[in-house]
């Protein structure tokens, strides 16, 4: 397994609850593909550097996690489908 970190960028509109809850079904389906999650790290409400779906903030969580590089697709059509993630990443971090 491999070691991935991922920023989502949630809607402005959701509520705390449903922020955590949101970001709670992201780590659940890592674990369901049998990934290991590591930690994350939460840097609230920020100013987008454009307008998405005019919307000008987001919620910003970074999801440090491993699991199998074949998962990967299948997570980020979750991030696709789900309409409450503006934007966005994963990247493979091979700091240790």
């Amino acid at each position: 397994m491999n070691r991935y970190e991922s920023m989502l960028i949630f809607s402005p509109v959701l509520k705390e609850d449903d922020l955590n809850s949101e970001n709670d079904k992201v780590l659940d389906l890592v674990k369901s593909l049998g990934g290991e999650v590591i930690k994350t790290d939460i840097w609230g409400k920020r100013s987008l550097a454009y307008e998405i779906d005019r919307k000008r903030e987001g919620y910003y969580f970074i999801n440090y996690f491993r699991i199998a590089t074949e998962k990967i697709a299948e997570l980020e059509n979750y991030y696709k489908l789900n309409d409450n993630i503006l934007r966005y990443n994963v990247l493979r971090n091979d700091e240790e």
